[in-house]
């Protein structure tokens, strides 16, 4: 009798203390979970941020495209009209030096003519006049010997008088190109000083959108890092969680167990106990009976239930 009070003495302790455990291990499940949760909303947060600035960093990388073409572009026209421009300074040059020589050609021409005027029209007349009569008429050896070095003089004027015509037509010609390539220069100058303007602007651009590229770039990394450590921390109070929630239903199955084997044992202590109590019952009706006095009929009972007297003995009842 003394074994089952303790058997039940320590099943309820067990009980309760299994009880107490669970409630611990319920708390920390509430707990772990809540730092779950916590976490894994730190990690969706942290997701969107990552998604917003993968966003910002695909436009930013499309804008910093298109100024590097762009200024690949300018770096480009601006070769070519350095190019132009040294073309025209190279043709600039060699027309300078080529108008400095027929100048030259033309002093010296006219140095050798002299200071007297000719008229190309004129003088040409006056051969054809010259050749005519040479031609046509019979003249003395002495005149006709002055007309042949007139003629001849007259020829030499005239080639020389339309060279310099032909070299001041060349002139005026060469100075109109110079005039043009110029203009041409100075157009490609303001061009090149605008194309230089926009190339060193986009240049600015380009250096700064990098720079924002570069900065979106480390900052996604930083979040990707900072994000991947979070939901690592998230997934070891996941797995604490798990081991945790198996713990507790081990807990509970063993709490049902004992709570059921408690039950038991308090109802096996209960029937020891009313079994004991009958049992002294059944002593003092057993004692009524040998002493031959009446007994009841639950008296009756309790010694047929304990089996000291036989149905046959059923008539003492009172």
């Amino acid at each position: 009798m003394a074994t089952l009070i303790d058997d039940v003495s320590e099943l309820r302790s067990q009980l309760n203390e299994l009880k107490s455990r669970l409630q611990e291990i319920d708390q920390k499940i509430l707990e772990l979970r809540s730092s779950r949760d916590s976490a894994n909303g730190e990690v969706k947060r942290l997701s969107a941020e990552l998604r917003e600035l993968r966003e910002q960093y695909l436009q930013v990388k499309q804008v910093y495209s298109e100024k590097v073409n762009r200024k690949k572009e300018l770096y480009e026209a601006l070769a070519k009209k350095k190019e132009e421009r040294v073309s025209v300074l190279e043709e600039l040059r060699v027309t300078r030096e080529l108008l400095r020589r027929i100048i030259n050609e033309y002093r010296a021409l006219q140095n050798f003519l002299g200071v007297k005027r000719y008229d190309e029209e004129e003088i040409r007349a006056k051969l054809e006049q010259l050749e005519w009569q040479y031609q046509t008429m019979t003249l003395p050896p002495e005149i006709e010997k002055v007309v042949v070095n007139k003629i001849r003089s007259l020829e030499s004027i005239y080639v020389n008088l339309r060279h310099l015509n032909e070299l001041k037509l060349k002139i005026n010609e060469l100075k109109e190109r110079i005039a043009t390539l110029r203009n041409t220069l100075n157009k490609l100058n303001e061009e090149l000083k605008n194309l230089l303007a926009e190339y060193l602007k986009v240049k600015e651009e380009v250096a700064a959108i990098r720079t924002q590229r570069d900065e979106l770039r480390q900052r996604m990394k930083e979040i990707y890092e900072q994000r991947e450590k979070i939901r690592e921390v998230a997934n070891n109070y996941h797995q604490q969680l798990v081991v945790l929630l198996a713990e507790e239903r081990r807990l509970r199955e063993e709490l049902e167990r004992v709570a059921i084997l408690l039950k038991a044992k308090e109802l096996s202590k209960h029937i020891e106990e009313r079994r004991k109590l009958l049992y002294g019952k059944a002593m003092e009706a057993l004692a009524k009976y040998q002493r031959g006095e009446p007994i009841t009929l639950e008296e009756f009972k309790i010694l047929m239930e304990f089996n000291l007297i036989q149905p046959s003995g059923s008539s003492r009842q009172s």
